[in-house]
Protein backbone atom coordinates (compact mmCIF):
# COMPACT_ATOMS: atom_id res chain seq x y z
CA UNK A 1 0.00 0.00 0.00
CA UNK A 2 2.87 2.35 0.84
CA UNK A 3 4.50 1.66 -2.53
CA UNK A 4 1.24 2.43 -4.32
CA UNK A 5 0.86 5.73 -2.47
CA UNK A 6 4.47 6.69 -3.19
CA UNK A 7 3.98 5.81 -6.87
CA UNK A 8 0.82 7.91 -7.14
CA UNK A 9 2.41 10.91 -5.40
CA UNK A 10 5.50 10.63 -7.60
CA UNK A 11 3.35 10.41 -10.72
CA UNK A 12 1.38 13.51 -9.72
CA UNK A 13 4.58 15.47 -9.05
CA UNK A 14 5.99 14.31 -12.39
CA UNK A 15 2.89 15.49 -14.23
CA UNK A 16 3.01 18.88 -12.48
CA UNK A 17 6.62 19.41 -13.47
CA UNK A 18 6.13 18.14 -17.02
CA UNK A 19 3.13 20.34 -17.84
CA UNK A 20 5.22 23.50 -18.54
CA UNK A 21 7.53 21.54 -20.84
CA UNK A 22 4.55 19.99 -22.63
CA UNK A 23 3.00 23.43 -23.10
CA UNK A 24 6.32 24.69 -24.48
CA UNK A 25 6.57 21.87 -27.04
CA UNK A 26 3.01 22.08 -28.37
CA UNK A 27 3.18 25.86 -28.71
CA UNK A 28 6.27 25.73 -30.90
CA UNK A 29 3.97 24.40 -33.64
CA UNK A 30 1.31 27.12 -33.37
CA UNK A 31 1.01 30.68 -34.57
CA UNK A 32 1.27 33.47 -32.01
CA UNK A 33 -2.45 34.22 -32.33
CA UNK A 34 -3.31 30.56 -31.73
CA UNK A 35 -1.02 30.49 -28.71
CA UNK A 36 -2.74 33.51 -27.17
CA UNK A 37 -6.22 32.08 -27.72
CA UNK A 38 -5.60 28.43 -26.73
CA UNK A 39 -2.21 28.02 -25.03
CA UNK A 40 -3.02 24.58 -23.58
CA UNK A 41 -4.70 23.06 -26.64
CA UNK A 42 -3.00 20.90 -29.24
CA UNK A 43 -2.06 22.70 -32.48
CA UNK A 44 -4.60 22.55 -35.30
CA UNK A 45 -1.80 22.33 -37.86
CA UNK A 46 1.96 21.83 -37.64
CA UNK A 47 3.77 25.13 -38.16
CA UNK A 48 7.50 24.44 -38.45
CA UNK A 49 8.22 27.94 -39.73
CA UNK A 50 8.66 29.03 -36.11
CA UNK A 51 11.96 27.14 -35.91
CA UNK A 52 13.26 28.71 -39.12
CA UNK A 53 12.28 32.17 -37.88
CA UNK A 54 13.87 31.52 -34.48
CA UNK A 55 17.17 30.43 -36.02
CA UNK A 56 17.28 33.52 -38.26
CA UNK A 57 16.11 36.18 -35.81
CA UNK A 58 18.16 34.93 -32.88
CA UNK A 59 21.35 34.44 -34.91
CA UNK A 60 21.03 31.03 -33.34
CA UNK A 61 24.32 29.48 -34.40
CA UNK A 62 26.37 32.46 -33.25
CA UNK A 63 24.50 32.59 -29.94
CA UNK A 64 24.98 28.81 -29.58
CA UNK A 65 28.70 29.19 -30.17
CA UNK A 66 28.99 32.00 -27.60
CA UNK A 67 27.02 30.02 -25.02
CA UNK A 68 29.07 26.88 -25.66
CA UNK A 69 32.39 28.76 -25.35
CA UNK A 70 31.40 30.31 -22.03
CA UNK A 71 30.00 27.04 -20.67
CA UNK A 72 32.90 24.82 -21.72
CA UNK A 73 35.51 27.30 -20.52
CA UNK A 74 33.77 27.70 -17.17
CA UNK A 75 33.30 23.96 -16.66
CA UNK A 76 36.87 22.97 -17.57
CA UNK A 77 38.61 25.59 -15.43
CA UNK A 78 36.13 25.20 -12.58
CA UNK A 79 36.75 21.44 -12.54
CA UNK A 80 40.51 21.87 -12.44
CA UNK A 81 40.63 24.62 -9.80
CA UNK A 82 37.85 23.27 -7.57
CA UNK A 83 39.04 19.66 -7.53
CA UNK A 84 42.59 20.71 -6.64
CA UNK A 85 41.31 23.08 -3.94
CA UNK A 86 39.03 20.39 -2.52
CA UNK A 87 41.96 17.98 -2.39
CA UNK A 88 44.13 20.54 -0.60
CA UNK A 89 41.42 21.21 1.99
CA UNK A 90 40.79 17.49 2.52
CA UNK A 91 44.43 16.54 3.01
CA UNK A 92 46.01 19.64 4.57
CA UNK A 93 44.20 20.50 7.81
CA UNK A 94 45.80 23.91 8.21
CA UNK A 95 43.92 26.55 10.15
CA UNK A 96 43.98 28.94 7.20
CA UNK A 97 42.37 26.24 5.05
CA UNK A 98 39.53 25.88 7.54
CA UNK A 99 38.97 29.64 7.50
CA UNK A 100 38.93 29.78 3.69
CA UNK A 101 36.64 26.76 3.48
CA UNK A 102 34.17 28.37 5.89
CA UNK A 103 34.33 31.55 3.80
CA UNK A 104 33.43 29.48 0.75
CA UNK A 105 30.44 28.00 2.56
CA UNK A 106 29.33 31.45 3.71
CA UNK A 107 29.52 32.81 0.16
CA UNK A 108 27.12 30.08 -1.00
CA UNK A 109 24.38 31.67 1.13
CA UNK A 110 24.43 35.01 -0.68
CA UNK A 111 22.49 35.27 -3.98
CA UNK A 112 24.08 36.61 -7.16
CA UNK A 113 22.24 39.92 -6.73
CA UNK A 114 24.53 40.70 -3.79
CA UNK A 115 27.62 40.58 -6.05
CA UNK A 116 25.93 41.94 -9.15
CA UNK A 117 26.55 45.67 -8.81
CA UNK A 118 30.17 45.38 -7.54
CA UNK A 119 31.04 42.97 -10.37
CA UNK A 120 29.63 45.27 -13.03
CA UNK A 121 31.29 48.30 -11.44
CA UNK A 122 34.70 46.63 -11.28
CA UNK A 123 34.92 44.61 -14.50
CA UNK A 124 32.65 46.55 -16.87
CA UNK A 125 33.30 49.98 -15.34
CA UNK A 126 36.87 50.20 -14.09
CA UNK A 127 38.45 47.62 -16.42
CA UNK A 128 36.14 48.19 -19.42
CA UNK A 129 35.68 44.46 -20.00
CA UNK A 130 32.05 44.49 -21.11
CA UNK A 131 31.07 42.41 -24.18
CA UNK A 132 33.85 39.95 -23.43
CA UNK A 133 33.08 36.22 -23.38
CA UNK A 134 36.19 35.34 -21.31
CA UNK A 135 35.21 37.76 -18.51
CA UNK A 136 31.74 36.19 -18.26
CA UNK A 137 33.37 32.74 -18.06
CA UNK A 138 35.83 34.06 -15.46
CA UNK A 139 33.04 35.39 -13.26
CA UNK A 140 31.09 32.16 -13.74
CA UNK A 141 34.08 30.18 -12.51
CA UNK A 142 34.38 32.30 -9.39
CA UNK A 143 30.69 32.11 -8.55
CA UNK A 144 30.62 28.31 -8.90
CA UNK A 145 33.86 27.48 -7.10
CA UNK A 146 32.41 27.42 -3.51
CA UNK A 147 29.71 24.85 -4.35
CA UNK A 148 32.15 22.73 -6.37
CA UNK A 149 34.83 22.81 -3.66
CA UNK A 150 32.23 21.76 -1.07
CA UNK A 151 31.32 18.65 -3.08
CA UNK A 152 34.90 17.76 -4.05
CA UNK A 153 36.13 18.16 -0.49
CA UNK A 154 33.44 15.87 0.91
CA UNK A 155 34.05 13.26 -1.79
CA UNK A 156 37.82 13.23 -1.32
CA UNK A 157 37.38 12.91 2.46
CA UNK A 158 35.93 9.46 1.71
CA UNK A 159 39.02 8.34 -0.24
CA UNK A 160 41.45 6.46 2.07
CA UNK A 161 44.60 8.38 2.94
CA UNK A 162 46.54 5.14 2.54
CA UNK A 163 46.50 5.74 -1.21
CA UNK A 164 48.32 9.05 -0.70
CA UNK A 165 50.82 7.43 1.66
CA UNK A 166 51.53 4.62 -0.80
CA UNK A 167 52.09 7.12 -3.61
CA UNK A 168 54.39 9.17 -1.36
CA UNK A 169 56.47 6.08 -0.56
CA UNK A 170 56.81 5.41 -4.29
CA UNK A 171 58.24 8.90 -4.70
CA UNK A 172 55.16 10.70 -6.00
CA UNK A 173 54.75 14.35 -5.02
CA UNK A 174 51.60 15.88 -3.51
CA UNK A 175 50.60 17.31 -6.89
CA UNK A 176 51.51 14.12 -8.70
CA UNK A 177 49.42 12.08 -6.27
CA UNK A 178 46.40 14.21 -7.07
CA UNK A 179 46.68 13.92 -10.86
CA UNK A 180 47.80 10.26 -11.00
CA UNK A 181 45.86 8.71 -8.09
CA UNK A 182 43.02 10.93 -6.84
CA UNK A 183 41.76 12.59 -10.02
CA UNK A 184 40.87 9.30 -11.79
CA UNK A 185 38.75 8.37 -8.74
CA UNK A 186 36.66 11.55 -9.02
CA UNK A 187 34.76 10.53 -12.16
CA UNK A 188 31.27 10.51 -10.61
CA UNK A 189 31.65 13.75 -8.66
CA UNK A 190 33.26 15.50 -11.66
CA UNK A 191 30.28 14.61 -13.84
CA UNK A 192 27.89 15.72 -11.10
CA UNK A 193 29.53 19.11 -10.65
CA UNK A 194 29.88 19.50 -14.41
CA UNK A 195 26.15 18.96 -14.92
CA UNK A 196 25.17 21.50 -12.26
CA UNK A 197 27.69 24.13 -13.37
CA UNK A 198 27.00 23.65 -17.08
CA UNK A 199 23.23 23.92 -16.63
CA UNK A 200 23.61 27.05 -14.51
CA UNK A 201 25.91 28.79 -16.98
CA UNK A 202 23.98 27.66 -20.07
CA UNK A 203 20.68 28.97 -18.72
CA UNK A 204 22.10 32.14 -17.16
CA UNK A 205 20.42 35.34 -18.25
CA UNK A 206 21.05 37.95 -15.58
CA UNK A 207 24.86 37.88 -15.44
CA UNK A 208 25.23 37.58 -19.22
CA UNK A 209 22.82 40.44 -19.87
CA UNK A 210 24.88 42.72 -17.63
CA UNK A 211 28.10 42.21 -19.60
CA UNK A 212 27.06 41.13 -23.11
CA UNK A 213 25.10 43.82 -24.94
CA UNK A 214 26.43 43.62 -28.52
CA UNK A 215 24.69 41.40 -31.05
CA UNK A 216 27.82 39.37 -31.79
CA UNK A 217 28.40 38.47 -28.12
CA UNK A 218 24.85 37.54 -27.09
CA UNK A 219 24.16 34.10 -25.65
CA UNK A 220 21.07 31.99 -26.26
CA UNK A 221 19.35 33.23 -23.10
CA UNK A 222 19.76 36.84 -24.23
CA UNK A 223 18.93 36.14 -27.87
CA UNK A 224 15.51 34.81 -26.84
CA UNK A 225 14.57 38.36 -25.85
CA UNK A 226 14.67 39.29 -29.55
CA UNK A 227 11.01 38.27 -29.79
CA UNK A 228 9.94 40.62 -26.98
CA UNK A 229 9.62 44.33 -27.72
CA UNK A 230 7.88 47.24 -26.02
CA UNK A 231 4.90 46.95 -28.33
CA UNK A 232 4.61 43.29 -29.29
CA UNK A 233 5.61 39.74 -28.42
CA UNK A 234 6.07 36.88 -30.88
CA UNK A 235 5.37 34.00 -28.54
CA UNK A 236 5.31 31.09 -31.01
CA UNK A 237 8.80 31.60 -32.50
CA UNK A 238 10.06 32.46 -29.01
CA UNK A 239 8.84 29.05 -27.82
CA UNK A 240 10.65 27.43 -30.75
CA UNK A 241 13.83 29.30 -29.81
CA UNK A 242 13.50 28.17 -26.20
CA UNK A 243 13.12 24.55 -27.25
CA UNK A 244 16.16 24.74 -29.52
CA UNK A 245 18.15 26.33 -26.69
CA UNK A 246 17.45 23.63 -24.12
CA UNK A 247 18.00 20.60 -26.37
CA UNK A 248 21.85 20.54 -26.06
CA UNK A 249 21.89 20.85 -22.27
CA UNK A 250 18.99 18.39 -21.97
CA UNK A 251 20.97 15.78 -23.90
CA UNK A 252 24.01 16.44 -21.73
CA UNK A 253 21.92 16.09 -18.57
CA UNK A 254 20.39 12.80 -19.71
CA UNK A 255 23.84 11.38 -20.41
CA UNK A 256 25.19 12.30 -16.97
CA UNK A 257 22.08 11.85 -14.82
CA UNK A 258 23.04 8.45 -13.40
CA UNK A 259 26.08 10.00 -11.72
CA UNK A 260 24.25 12.95 -10.16
CA UNK A 261 22.68 11.33 -7.10
CA UNK A 262 25.78 9.22 -6.44
CA UNK A 263 28.04 12.26 -6.67
CA UNK A 264 25.87 14.56 -4.55
CA UNK A 265 25.44 12.01 -1.77
CA UNK A 266 29.11 11.07 -1.73
CA UNK A 267 30.25 14.66 -1.98
CA UNK A 268 28.10 16.00 0.83
CA UNK A 269 28.80 13.30 3.43
CA UNK A 270 32.23 12.59 4.85
CA UNK A 271 33.67 9.09 4.97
Amino acid sequence: MKKIIVFIVTLVVLIIFMVPFFVLVINTLKTTQEFIKTPFALPKSLNFENFTLAVRRMNFWRALRNTALITVGTVVLNTLVSSMTGYLFARKKWKINKVIFMAFLASMVAPFQVYMIPLVKIYAGWFGLSNSLPIVAYIGIGLNIPFAVFLYNGFIEGIPRELDEAALIDGCSFTGTFFKIILPLLKSIIITVTVFVAMGIWNDYLMSSLFLTKQETKTLAIAIKTFLTNHSAEYAPMMAGLLLSIIPVLIFYLIGQKYIIEGVVAGSVKG
